[in-house]
This record gives structure tokens, sequence and C-alpha cells, in this order.
């Protein structure tokens, strides 16, 4: 399990290691180091190195590279895009027996070192810097490599200040920042890697990165002396004559998780029972009551035999209506499982009352708004939630106690305090259609086991399996980001399931 830090929580982390551990100073030089033996193990001395350098400690790291470069044999020469002022920086620039550069020159054959601003950059970029970078950008280059986080990018939440560097690799040091992974943070830190200098984190609850190995023990044998009972229903509801497919989607997802649940229902305007009758023998059928207009209509008798189902999903091509919102009131009210509300579920909350989550209930809800739908949620604007994401899920969490699955390049899993980043995936996935294959992932995850403290991480497994089918499309089938549609996905959920049990 990896941690993501923002600006604020990697400033208190360096603080407590160098109040108990290491000095400012020791810690430059291990990552100095760190980053030398990166480039020494992965690039050749062929190569020229040019390491551009700013006013702070980000530069001094950039210094203490070069010094390393230097006694090396490794052709290198520092640009100060700023003078050294901080006094780690100045120490390390005197250590580097070469005289700094004036002029800015590169060529096919040069490796730069982004070591211009680091993880506490909260401004616009302004000239000299701007010119420096656009000029980095624009040029002929081999590599950029940035220490710690692309310049320009801000740590806490990855927008672009301005302009920003556009790096090859970027070397994470300690920990992953929330800005190599949100926003403009992955156009910028095409391939992030982490390099562990040594710096001691304070106990707190940090956002996690989770990996396949953090997911394999959700998959528990099944008992041979079982029945079709023991393993409960899956009920996904949605569909209306305009918007079929959604739930199609959704459906072919979950199926293709073969997670062994014993009942799947689908439940579907009456209107369109001939649309979705045929889709697999295996399925139960629900048609519902629904309107002139194809869409469904709240009906209690309808909706009880649902109660007694593991995981119900509503939400993807259903529609905002009035009769969506009293379907989902009678599930807040009645339901004792798992809920997970999505697409025109949510848009009907945010139309007709949000409020009624916080009424008292015994079932576990969960939303995965995209970031607009969000907004109409929270009553935020886009780029506010863009800009401070992390407080404002966490915030709406705790006020309305659900889970919160905030979907976007990078997804945030929320539930009060604890928290998950997926960053898996690709712009691929930026297509209609993604969001009903996570509903369905999702429902096929949570309906893994009964262990309400697992809720959270099966949740993120759920926007994990997306997230890798996409990767895997990409660099293993060869299908590019462009042709990728969002079914495809389902062709590859197996190998992803085959990964996490080994």
């Amino acid at each position: 399990m990896e941690y993501i830090l923002s600006s604020k929580e990697m400033k208190e982390a360096d603080q407590y290691t160098i109040a108990s551990y290491a000095s400012s100073l020791e810690l430059m030089e291990r990552a100095g180091r760190s980053i030398f033996e990166f480039l020494k193990t992965n690039f050749s001395k062929g190569f020229y190195y040019l390491i551009v350098t700013g006013s702070g400690n980000n530069g001094g790291d950039g210094f203490v590279v070069a010094r390393f470069l230097l006694e090396n044999g490794y052709k290198v020469d520092v640009y100060e895009a700023s003078e050294a002022k901080s006094r780690e920086a100045i120490e390390n620039k005197k250590a580097f027996l070469k005289e700094p550069i004036k002029e800015l020159i590169i060529n096919k054959n040069t490796i730069v070192i982004d070591a211009i601003f680091g993880y506490g950059l909260n401004k616009k970029i302004e000239e000299p810097y701007l010119s420096i970078i656009r000029k980095i950008n624009e040029s002929e280059k081999y590599k950029v490599i940035s220490v710690d986080i692309a310049s320009g990018i801000s740590s806490s939440n990855g927008k672009k200040l301005n302009e920003a560097i556009k790096s090859d690799i970027t070397l994470a040091l300690g920990e992953y920042k929330l800005g190599h992974f949100l926003n403009d943070g992955k156009d910028y830190n095409k391939l992030t890697i982490k390099l562990d200098i040594g710096i001691i984190l304070p106990k707190k609850a940090y956002i996690k990165r989770l990996d396949k190995d953090d997911f394999k023990d959700l998959f528990i044998n099944r008992k041979e002396n079982s029945n079709k009972g023991t393993y409960g229903k899956v009920t996904l509801l949605g569909g209306m004559e305009k918007t079929p497919g959604a739930l199609i989607l959704a459906y072919k997802s979950y199926i293709s998780l073969k997670l062994g649940v014993g009942y799947s229902e689908l439940a579907f305007p009456r209107s369109l029972k001939f649309l979705y009758s045929s889709l697999t023998p295996e399925i139960i059928y629900h048609p519902l009551k629904d309107t002139k207009d194809g869409r469904i209509k709240f009906n209690k008798k309808d909706l009880k035999s649902m109660l007694n189902s593991k995981v119900i999903t509503i939400g993807m091509g259903i529609g905002i209506s009035k009769n969506v919102y009293k379907i989902i009131k009678y599930f807040l009210k009645n339901y004792k499982n798992n809920l997970i509300i999505d697409a025109d579920g949510l848009n009907s909350l945010a139309k007709y009352g949000i409020d009624i989550l916080k009424e008292k209930r015994e079932c576990n809800v969960i939303l995965t708004p995209h970031i607009k739908e969000f907004s109409r949620l929270s009553k935020k604007s886009v780029d506010e939630i863009k800009t401070t994401r992390v407080k404002f899920a966490k915030e709406f969490s705790y006020l309305y106690n659900v889970y919160l699955v905030l979907k976007d390049n990078s997804t945030l899993i929320v539930y009060k305090n604890d928290a998950f980043l997926n960053t898996n995936g690709n712009s691929g996935l930026a297509k209609g259609g993604s969001g009903d294959l996570l509903s369905g992932l999702i429902a096929g995850s949570v309906s893994l086991n009964n262990n309400r403290e697992d809720l959270l991480r099966k949740i993120a497994l759920g926007s994990y399996i997306l997230g890798r089918s996409a990767d895997i499309l990409k660099l293993h089938e060869r299908i590019n980001e462009f042709s990728l549609i969002p079914s495809e996905i389902v062709m590859v959920v197996n190998k992803v399931i085959n990964e996490i049990i080994g």
C-alpha cells in the first residue's frame, strides 16, 4: 500500500523527519543520490545532462545530482533559472565544482533535469521562469526528468499554474503527491516513479493508492457446501426508452466479473422487455410499471421483492424524474444492504432534494458522481471541486453519511476521513458508457462478501478493475485511446482478476 500526500502533508512529513531523524542537508543528499542512481541505471554517459535549478530546495536537489554526475564522469551543466537562496541550495551549489552556464542550450542529445520548483509552488508562473519553461517544452531534447513534480504543476491539486514543464519522467521524492494524478497532473507528469529517501510519515489518515496486491484477500474461496441462496442477489435498476444501452453496459460489466453471485436481477421499464429479455438466459428479469414515455414508474409492489438483494444499483439511463426520486426514497427507508446510486439517480437527488440522505437508514449508500454531477449535488462549482476535491469530498461524506466515488481521470473513493485514489486508466475511458460500466463493476465487487469494514476497499476494487482493464487494452491488446470503446472493457476484466488472485 502506498500513500498520496498534499503539499501541506508533505511539508509536515519533511519537518517531522528533519526534527527527529535526519537534517535537511542529509535529506537533500539522499534525494540527489537517489536521482543519480536512477539516471545511472537507466541512461548512459553518452547523453548531455542539463540541470535547470530554482532558488529553493528543489534547486538544491538539482545541484546534488549535478555533483554526483560530475564526479562520476558524466557530461553535465547547471543552468540557474534563479540564483540559489535557501541555505541548503547555496551550500550544495558551492559543492558543485563547476560554474553554472549563462545560456540555455538544448539539443537532441540532452536530458533536461527539471529542478526549478518543488511541491511548495502555489502561484502562477512568471518571468523569467515562463520563458525558460516554454523553451524547454519547445526544444528538441531526448528526455525531460522532473525532480519531485513537474515545475508549474500544483502538488496539492494537479492544476497547471499558468505554464508547466512537460515531463517524460517525474521522480517523486519520498511520497507521491496529489498533483501527480489530479487535473493536469497526469498530462505533465507522464510517468511518475517514487524514490525512497527515508521520509518518515507522522501518523495520519493519508490517501491510499492501492495496487493489485491490496485486493487479493477479498477473493475468498467458495464453499462446496453451498447453494445459490448462499451467495445472494444483485439487482441493477435502470433504463428508459431513449437510453436503454446504459443498463446493458452496467449489466455486461457486472457479469464479466464472474464473481459467483447466486442471482442476478435486471429491473427495467416494462415496455423495454423485448430489448432486455435476450441478453442472457441466466438473468432474472423484472419488468416494472412504466409511464407513457417509457420511464420507470414508482410502485411499492414492484420494489418490495428487491429488498432482499445484497446490492441494488439504480440510475443508469433511467432519466431524471420524481418517480426515480420516490424509488430512491423508498429504498433509503426500507432497504438494509448496499445501495449504489449513479447517473440520473444522482441527478434526481440533486433536483428534488438531497437531504433525504440525512434521514435515518440501515443501508450503506454509495454515490458515484463525476465532477459535474458532484457539482449539482454539493452546490459547489466545478472549479472549486477540482481545486479542493479531497476536502469537499470528505465533508460531503460526513454530512450525508455516504460512500463517495468521485469520478475523474483519477477517481477518489471516500468514506468520511478514509480515502483511496485510483490512478489507473487512460483517456480511452473519457467516453459515454464508462460510468455505466463502473456501476456494474462496483455492484459486483461490493457483492464479494459481507464484511462491512471492507466496503470502501471493495468499492475501490471496482474502480481499479475499470482503470486497469483500459490500461491492458492499451498496453497489451494494442487498442489505442482513440479507438477504445467502453464495451470492450468486458473482454479483459478476467485478466485483471487473474492478476489480482495470482
